[in-house]
């Protein structure tokens, strides 16, 4: 069954879903919502063994939703290693992410560094539809995509959350810069709490936003990596714009057969580097952190290369009812996505559980043969009407092919043609404007 025929399948499943959707339409009302996700569980199973992982695990988010319960929140729901959590007032959300924060390094300070565990936190506030101990709609959805942009050690907010907070001078909170949060084509400012002193901060008003761009200069670099993993070439970037190719380029790779001319556009835009692809040229990023999955996206991790399919509409219909994906599953009769290969076998590898692992030897799907990629290389996991994917250490990384103008952060790697290139940012320290 193709995927694209999953909505309709579901409509006709499902005669009563319309006046469905029209009460639960009478359950909306503003809510906030909260994602935490543990960074470094999955080599933690890896070094430990499953025992010691699920017990990690149960420790630290005992930990979180002990921090929820006394701010007044609710932990809807646990999604492997994360936690999905809601709150009334949504200050209390913010409150006790920093709680959070605080009660897992305090609880790492006297553990040897290998069992040393971070999380990252993302948060959002708007409408969404609370029924019973759960909550739908795209308040979580961005929710989640907060969380998935969030650095390990890191609390991110949406920018409606920030509107909601930032007049009660009741936290410390900076722009982080703007993100696709909804889709590709539509960008959106985030926040971050600041929960602890850093180096060289200012402990002025709880109410700072530190306007970035006017107070640091930045400067990219792109490093070649050779095979051997020496660096190569430096290629700093001294415009708003750089073209990468084979040859007449500012960035030139005469003797790669495998380059184009130009291959690739780098743009530097308000202190963010951009990739630029080029029309037949393909270009690939390594993931830093975790990259919202759509329809038609290449991953490439060892040798291995997958197109992501999936039928949204069906995702979403089944998102807004609470239905999982063993339920949706079942009622297709069939998986609402899945990974096909490119190569020339063109296996199918359908997605059917919350999470989903790829590796040599120790995954859900594995590759035995594969040499270029890890035991556990890449782990993919859905939340509400999305996927992701995230690189869980592996050695050679994860790659995502770029289809349209992408953020790109520091320590990312690009490949385009026959190179590998490393992105490496530098600031200069400026006179920094607040704001509020």
């Amino acid at each position: 069954m193709s995927v694209n025929d999953g909505v309709t399948r579901i409509l006709n499943l499902d005669a009563q879903q319309l006046d469905q959707a029209a009460e639960l339409e009478k359950l909306r009302r503003n809510i906030t919502v909260l994602f935490t996700d543990i960074k470094g569980s999955t080599a933690y199973f890896e070094k430990f063994g499953d025992s010691a992982g699920l017990i990690m695990v149960h420790h630290c988010n005992t930990l979180l939703g002990k921090a929820v319960e006394r701010h007044g929140g609710r932990v809807i729901k646990t999604i492997g290693d994360a936690i999905m959590a809601a709150f009334e007032d949504h200050a209390e959300a913010v409150a006790a992410a920093i709680e959070m924060q605080e009660a897992i390094t305090a609880d790492c300070t006297a553990k040897p560094e290998a069992h040393r565990v971070k999380v990252r936190i993302g948060i959002n506030y708007g409408r969404g539809i609370v029924k019973s101990n759960d909550v739908f709609g795209d308040v979580v959805n961005v929710a989640s995509r907060v969380e998935s942009a969030a650095s390990p050690e890191q609390i991110l907010i949406s920018d409606t959350l920030h509107q909601a907070v930032s007049e009660s001078n009741r936290f410390r909170l900076r722009l982080a810069g703007r993100f696709s949060l909804k889709g590709k084509s539509e960008q959106r400012e985030l926040f971050e709490v600041i929960w602890r002193d850093q180096p060289g901060e200012s402990s002025g008003s709880h109410s700072m936003i530190m306007a970035a761009l006017s107070a640091t200069r930045v400067k990219y670099k792109l490093v070649q990596l050779r095979n051997d993993g020496r660096p190569g070439r430096e290629f700093e970037i001294l415009s708003g714009r750089a073209l990468v190719g084979r040859t007449q380029c500012d960035f030139p790779f005469p003797n790669d057969e495998y380059m184009r001319s130009p291959h690739a556009r780098l743009l530097l835009e308000s202190g963010q580097l951009f990739l630029d692809p080029v029309p037949e040229a393909d270009t690939f990023f390594s993931l830093i952190g975790s990259y919202r999955l759509q329809h038609g996206d290449v991953v490439s991790f060892g040798n291995q290369v997958l197109e992501f399919q999936v039928d949204e509409a069906a995702l979403a219909e089944a998102a807004l009812s609470g239905k999982n994906l063993g339920e949706l599953s079942a009622m297709l009769h069939g998986a609402v996505a899945e990974f096909v290969s490119l190569n020339p076998d063109g296996k199918r590898y359908p997605i059917r559980e919350q999470q989903t692992t790829w590796g040599r030897t120790k995954a859900t799907y594995t590759f035995p043969t594969d040499t270029a990629m890890s035991r556990s290389h890449a782990k993919l996991y859905h939340r509400g009407e999305d996927f992701f994917i995230e690189d869980v250490g592996s050695t050679n990384g994860t790659f995502v092919l770029a289809r349209e103008k992408t953020p790109i952060p520091a320590s990312a790697i690009l490949s385009i043609g026959g190179q590998r290139l490393k992105v490496l940012r530098e600031e200069q320290s400026g006179k920094a404007a607040r704001v509020g």
